[in-house]
């Protein structure tokens, strides 16, 4: 690999201990997948430090200790607990500790403690042609899709990024790779965000990890319908990009997505491959104890809709509505009073974490000392392709997926409330 001047100076150690590391890991990577050189990056989205690892927080002091600073603005990954309101999750207080004690090494490294899947929505917006490095597979799909910024879906070399500024050039921040693969034609009207990550996954499953152009669309997508989409997307298969034609940059046709190759026959979508996705997350239970909204996690606009949904409405006793959503989206919506209206109707409003990354998850071994046992949970509803998957994978209890306005309903009412389809 070609480096600057500044670059080697880091490598051999002359920026000192923590960027040497970082750059060392770089170097590596770049050289596993062929990179020429080394791109200057305007924006990481990393690791947190999961609390349910003593080991991986103290990865994260270690850095810390070592002087590690981030060269460019970095947003902080969803966590394992919410390191404020850690009580309505049922979490256990040495959890929370541990996760704040990772918050605190991300403050010394000059990181913002998001705690979000959805760091966009929480102010950072990452423009235009931005090279950039995010651990989170929604991140990287949204801001590759919707916004043009240039990441591929990487692991803990998004903190080795962001601590030097630099990121190898492969994968997605080449343009020749920043082509359609594969073409879909919905053929089918779509209701919100549930339907748009239940086509999302539907999509992902059928294109791997290629990119796919999607077509067909009766109206334009919303922000937060285009978020759902590539969630839905990135969870099923190995994709990290989505075009829109007309709709994400700077692909304005068909011909501009496939880079002016002929376009393979579309692939169409239409309401039977919708309702498949929901059937396939529809595990048949009458005991439901979570009902959960905010996957990925919510934006303000999305809050709005909860809390018209809920207004002057109450919870079904005996059961659950989680809204996940950072703490920035969390705060804007307790100054406009959405917060207060939402926990008025009995709703729990979490933020820092989720079910499938909080205490729930039955896939990890977490360090004995913390005390945490997963609850045995009975089903739990959701709105999201996206967590049904991971609801199931890694909690591993019965998950019922249904559209939003449903899951709302079935809130109230303590009772499954299926998708109805759209006309």
């Amino acid at each position: 690999m070609d480096l600057t001047a500044a670059e080697r100076d880091m490598l051999e150690g002359r920026e000192g201990p923590a960027r040497q590391r970082a750059m060392k890991g770089l170097v590596q990577l770049g050289r596993a997948y062929g990179a020429p050189r080394l791109v200057e990056i305007g924006y990481a989205h990393i690791h947190a430090g999961m609390a349910l690892y003593l080991e991986d927080v103290e990865l994260m002091e270690d850095l810390a200790a070592i002087d590690a600073r981030m060269a460019v603005p970095a947003s902080v990954n969803i966590a394992n607990a919410d390191t404020v309101n850690w009580k309505a999750t049922g979490a256990p207080e040495s959890l929370a500790r541990l996760q704040r004690r990772a918050a605190g090494a991300h403050a010394k490294m000059g990181s913002d403690c998001t705690f979000t899947c959805t760091p966009y929505w929480a102010g950072h917006w990452p423009t235009w042609n931005t090279h950039m490095t995010s651990i989170e597979s929604t991140v990287t799909i949204f801001c590759n899709s919707v916004l043009g910024a240039k990441s591929n879906r990487d692991g803990f070399f998004a903190v080795y990024a962001g601590i030097t500024g630099r990121y190898p050039l492969f994968g997605y921040h080449l343009d020749a790779i920043r082509r359609g693969t594969m073409l879909f034609e919905v053929a089918t009207p779509l209701a919100g965000g549930s339907d748009f990550s239940c086509l999302g996954f539907h999509v992902g499953n059928a294109v791997g990890d290629g990119v796919p152009v999607i077509t067909g669309f009766a109206r334009r997508p919303t922000l937060d319908e285009l978020d759902a989409l590539g969630a839905g997307i990135a969870t099923s298969g190995g994709a990290s990009m989505f075009i829109v034609p007309g709709v994400t940059p700077p692909y304005g046709d068909i011909a501009a997505a496939f880079h002016g190759a002929k376009p393979p026959l579309p692939a169409r979508v239409d309401a039977a491959a919708i309702a498949a996705v929901y059937a396939r997350y529809a595990d048949g239970h009458d005991a439901l104890d979570i009902v959960h909204l905010g996957c990925p996690h919510a934006s303000f606009e999305e809050m709005k809709l909860y809390a018209r949904l809920l207004d002057g409405r109450r919870v079904a006793a005996g059961l659950e509505l989680w809204i996940t959503a950072s703490r920035n989206v969390r705060n804007a919506a307790a100054e406009a009073g959405i917060v207060a209206k939402l926990e008025a109707a009995g709703a729990k409003v979490i933020s820092d974490t989720c079910p499938m990354s909080c205490h729930f998850a039955r896939t990890v071994s977490p360090d004995p000392k913390l005390g945490v046992v997963p609850p045995a949970l009975r089903a739990v509803v959701v709105d999201s392709a996206k967590q049904a998957k991971y609801v199931r994978d890694m909690i591993q209890c019965p998950v019922l997926l249904t559209g939003t306005e449903e899951a709302v309903e079935t809130a109230l009412a303590g009772r499954f409330v299926p998708r109805r389809r759209p006309s």
